[in-house]
Formats: structure tokens, C-alpha cells, sequence
């Protein structure tokens, strides 16, 4: 029955069990010893040996083995941490995951065992649809709505832009939640105002290309707090709410948070230029009602929606945005700016700065009427640039650029005053030649106070509005147009350029990082991942430190713990750890 086993005992191949097969058959089963050393490759006198040894306890066939010890190897100080924990209401997998945290490593029956040693009793079973999950531990798709604290439980969940949070204390210095609440935007029972307009906000400070990528941060809790929801709203709700939006609402919404921001960070609104430029956005939809608009990056006219934009040129901040520009009311787009800052400052003091094609000469009068400054240039023509080479050489100065990166530094300069058609008041013109074009290049100001070398410095640096427009290209990806309807875009325009001050506010408190652009901040601050706790009092955002980790550690902002109004004022605290 155990033939193929036999040959084991008959045959034994390791030297101990032919050693143990040896004395058995001597001593137990009485035979001969030479019979016994013949059969198991002894000699007698070596069989007498192993006999020896075997009686004075020198041969030891089945030594015993050590066991590890018996008691659990748990500290005194891990016992009573997990028993508060147990009398906050965490679970055994919430403990687990809190233990994992600070490096301890437990098994769920480990920390059982300890709970029920310790006196107390399992939690009542919670259903899988109020953990969130289905039968199948996978999560259920659950509608967006605000965070109800009374009925928060306690959680630990994981964030994929921890650094999110580091904006909080902006916003909320800033003001902008007042604005929200004092203006009709729109709401329902389960998504208030604020924690709308706080989703479209995340995506935009995350660089989110479609309203659709909101996907990508589905059932994301961290990301959900950010804006006092469960989690973000779906793809259909974002894309549907600016259509809830009027253009007036949005200009409004434009106007009253500029007049928050310039109060919070005036320093941010002092420069003493403005720059002043189109942009035009393609939209490519089979049946778009847009108008043709010239693109230049293209270099042929498309589709698409032609906005406006206004800087401050000392901060690269970004003062105004419209997107409702139609094509034949563009040159008075200029105009509508000036009102708008009116009401916002009381006065423009400020000279305007920008290129020949964003207004007309009779623009320009209406300007000069209204003692507002500017500097553009003016259209070249034939007999222009007849009457441009008939000027003697003794007219022309030598000027020299104080622009380091300038390429050609020196060119010669004629400055005198010109009447332009439409115009009944003469304008301060400055020609520029052998500068590197071929053509002159005519600045025609009404700024009689600046020297001729700081209004063509000034206007040299109407280049950071178009920097500025391609960071909004780039990272908040204004080109990507899902809608052709003007309001929607309006309302991510608007989106953006409040992103875009975040991050240049952002900036102001990070030593040698204060004039990088937001897709080096996202990437060297912003883009880390991380875990929010809720004890069932206060918020704790716990994130990893990295290379760029200390200098965030100087900011006093991010020290302390933040009230966040849209959770009852409950506080939040941001730790940085390994």
C-alpha cells in the first residue's frame, strides 16, 4: 500500500537518519551489530561509538527548535494610542491606516485582539452605501453636495493635489468669498454658491484643460473639502452652470473682486502703466455661430471669440478680461476699459499702453479729451515714410536703451509734434530707425512729462502681456474652448485671471520664487499628493515633504490653523511630513 515509501526507511540517503535507522535496528530490534554495519556502511567499532554517544546524550536526533515569544510584541504606548483612537469612533481599518502613518506597522486582528483585551466592544456594522462603497468595495458614484458637519464621521482619505490647500489662506484673506455671497450667482439646496465656484477654482489652480477632467479627480475627498463638497461635481454640472450666468453678472463679479484684490495687495495694482492687447481664441465646432476673428498665431482668420485683455506692466497682473468683443465694436473695447477702472479707482492716472491695431485715431481723442495717458504706435504709410526720409540728419539723436536684453541697443530717434486725422490736438510723436527693422517705427504719446528714452522703455515692455497671455495659453489653457456660447467662456476667462493672481500672490511669499510663473509654482509646490484627516472637530492636511518643503515651512500663512468659513469656521492645520 506504501511501496513507494518503503525504500525511505530501508534506504536512508542523509547521515543522521542512516545514523537513527542504525541504532534502531541494533537496539530496539536486537541484531547483530555486524549484520547492522554491514547493512547501513558501519564499522562495529563505529557502530559502538554511535552507541556511546547516543547514551551520554551527545547525539541528539530531533533537537528542539526556539519559538518566538508568546506575548505580543505591542509597546504600552501603541496599546493606549490605539485605545483613544478606538474612544474617538475609529474603526479598526481607521486605526490601521493611523498606525501605518506614524510608521507601525499592525494587522487588523492585532488591533482587534488589543480593542477586546482592552474592554471594548466591536463598532456598530456600518452598511456599505454610508462607507461609500458597494458590496464589490468599489466606490459608489454619490451626487456632489456640501459637507453637513453634524453628520461627518471621522475620515482619512488620500488627496491627489495636497498642495491645493496652500491657497486657502489667500482666498480667504482675499475677500472673494463676500463677493460670492453678496452677488445672485447660481445655487441649488445642495451645492451653494461658494462651493461651485470653489470646483471651477480647483480645476483652474490645477491647470485643468476640459471642465470633462474632472473625472480624473472622481470620489477625491481632499479635493472635495477644498471646496465644501462630498466631491467635485460632475462634467454635466460644470459645464452647465455658466449658462446660469449673465454677461452683466459676470461683469459685475469682475469688477467687485478686482476691488477686493487691489484692497487686499494694493502693492500688486501700483504700477503706473497698463498694457492693453487682444487675444483671439479659435473654436473649431462644426456649426460655431462665431464670427471670423484674425488669429495670428495661425495667421489666418477662424472662428472664435476675440477677448480683451488689460495688465498692470510693473506686476504682471492681470486687471481685465472680456471675451464678449464683437469684431466691428473693437476699437472701443479701450473705452469701456477706462469706465471700468473708473469705477474702480476713481481715476486713471495710469498711462495706457498698446499696439496701433487695438484702437482707432479717433479713440485716441476721445483719450486725450478725457486726460487719460497713452502710448501706442501709429500706422506706417507711403507718405509717411517719404516725409520720414526727407528729415535732415541734424534731426536725429542717438539714443541708447537701458534694456540689457535688448539686442541692438543704440538707434537714432527724431521726436516732434503731429496732427493725426480725426484728431484736433496735436500728439507727441518719437521715430525710430536703424534699430534692427527695416521700416521706421513711429510711438505717437500724449504723455509730454516722460523723457523720450522711458516712453520707449515703457513701450518696450508691452511684450510681458503677450508672456502673460501665453501663461494663460499654456497652463490655464484659455484656447481650449468647449462652448461657443460667449458667457461660458466670459466665466472661464474670468477663472483664469483670478487663478493666475493666486499664484502671482502665491509667489510674493516664496523667497527667490517670487517671479516665476504658475506652471513652475504647480509643479515645485502645488503638484503633491497627500492625506486629510478629520477627527471630528478640526481638518489636517498631512503632506510629503519635498526639495521645495522648506521655504514653504517661512511662510507664516501656512504655519497656523485656517478657519475655513465654508465648514463652520472649523479649523484646518497643514503638516509637512517624511
Amino acid at each position: 500500500m506504501h511501496d513507494d515509501l518503503i525504500s525511505f526507511f530501508l534506504d536512508p540517503q542523509s547521515p543522521k537518519q542512516r545514523q537513527y535507522e542504525a541504532l534502531r535496528a541494533y537496539v530496539l530490534e536486537g541484531l547483530p551489530a555486524a549484520a547492522v554495519a554491514q547493512r547501513f556502511g558501519f564499522t562495529e567499532k563505529s557502530l559502538y561509538a554511535l552507541t556511546h554517544d547516543f547514551r551520554s546524550g551527545k547525539l541528539k536526533f530531533f533537537p528542539q527548535r526556539s519559538t518566538g515569544p508568546k506575548d505580543r510584541r505591542v509597546t504600552p504606548y501603541v496599546r493606549e494610542t490605539i485605545c483613544e483612537w478606538r474612544k474617538k469612533g475609529r474603526s479598526v481599518d481607521d486605526i490601521v491606516q493611523l498606525l501605518r502613518e506614524e510608521h507601525i506597522e499592525l494587522s487588523p486582528s492585532t488591533v482587534e485582539r488589543i480593542l477586546k483585551d482592552a474592554g471594548f466592544e466591536k463598532l456598530p456594522r456600518r452598511t456599505a452605501a454610508r462607507r461609500g462603497r458597494t458590496k464589490k468595495n468599489t466606490l459608489i458614484a454619490q451626487p456632489s453636495h456640501n459637507l453637513d458637519l453634524k453628520e461627518l464621521e471621522p475620515f482619512h482619505e488620500e488627496c491627489q493635489v495636497a498642495g491645493l490647500f496652500l491657497f486657502l489662506p489667500y482666498i480667504i484673506e482675499s475677500g472673494i468669498l463676500e463677493v460670492l455671497e453678496a452677488l445672485p450667482l447660481p445655487e441649488s439646496g445642495v451645492i451653494g454658491k461658494k462651493q461651485a465656484f470653489l470646483s471651477f477654482l480647483a480645476l483652474k489652480l490645477m491647470g485643468g484643460k476640459r471642465l470633462s477632467h474632472v473625472r480624473q479627480y472622481d470620489h477625491d475627498a481632499g479635493l472635495g473639502l477644498w471646496a465644501g463638497l462630498n466631491k467635485l461635481p460632475q462634467p454635466t454640472y460644470m459645464g452647465n452652470y455658466s449658462c446660469l450666468l449673465s454677461a452683466e453678472l459676470c461683469q459685475q463679479l469682475q469688477q467687485q473682486i478686482m476691488q477686493r484684490l487691489r484692497a487686499w495687495e494694493p502693492s500688486l495694482f501700483s504700477g503706473q502703466t497698463i498694457n492693453l492687447d487682444f487675444h483671439s481664441i479659435p473654436h473649431f465646432g462644426e456649426q460655431s455661430e462665431m464670427e471670423k476673428v484674425w488669429c495670428g498665431a495661425r495667421n489666418k482668420a477662424l472662428k472664435g471669440a476675440n477677448t480683451f485683455f488689460a495688465q498692470d506692466a510693473e506686476t504682471n497682473v492681470m486687471l481685465y478680461a472680456n471675451a464678449d468683443v464683437p469684431r466691428q465694436d473693437g476699437s472701443e473695447e479701450i473705452l469701456h476699459f477706462v469706465d471700468y477702472w473708473q469705477d474702480i479707482k476713481g481715476v486713471v492716472n495710469e498711462t495706457l499702453v498698446f499696439d496701433s491695431r487695438l484702437t482707432t485715431y479717433q479713440v485716441l481723442a476721445q483719450l486725450d479729451e478725457a486726460k487719460v495717458k497713452f502710448i501706442t504706435l501709429r500706422r506706417r504709410g507711403k507718405s509717411l515714410a517719404k516725409r520720414t526720409d526727407a528729415l535732415p540728419d541734424s534731426s536725429w539723436q542717438k539714443v541708447k536703451l537701458p534694456i540689457p536684453k535688448r539686442k541692438h541697443h543704440t538707434f537714432l530717434a527724431n521726436e516732434s509734434e503731429v496732427t493725426l486725422k480725426g484728431c484736433p490736438k496735436p500728439f507727441r510723436q518719437i521715430i525710430m530707425k536703424d534699430h534692427g527693422r527695416d521700416e521706421p517705427t513711429y510711438v505717437i504719446t500724449n504723455n509730454r512729462d516722460l523723457p523720450l528714452v522711458e516712453i520707449l522703455v515703457i513701450y518696450a515692455r508691452r511684450w510681458r502681456i503677450e508672456n502673460q497671455l501665453a501663461e494663460l495659453v499654456d497652463f490655464f489653457h484659455l484656447n481650449a474652448l468647449s462652448s461657443p456660447i460667449m458667457v461660458r467662456i466670459f466665466f472661464d476667462l474670468l477663472l483664469s485671471v483670478i487663478a493666475s493672481f493666486l499664484y502671482r500672490r502665491f509667489a510674493q511669499d516664496l523667497p527667490r520664487f517670487e517671479k516665476h510663473l504658475a506652471p513652475e509654482l504647480f509643479r515645485d509646490f502645488i503638484d503633491m499628493p497627500g492625506r486629510v484627516r478629520f477627527d471630528g472637530k478640526q481638518f489636517e492636511v498631512r503632506i510629503r515633504k519635498r526639495a521645495h518643503t522648506p521655504i514653504l515651512l517661512g511662510v507664516k500663512n501656512l504655519q497656523q490653523p485656517i478657519p475655513i468659513p465654508w465648514l463652520d469656521g472649523r479649523q484646518l492645520q497643514i503638516r509637512f511630513t517624511l
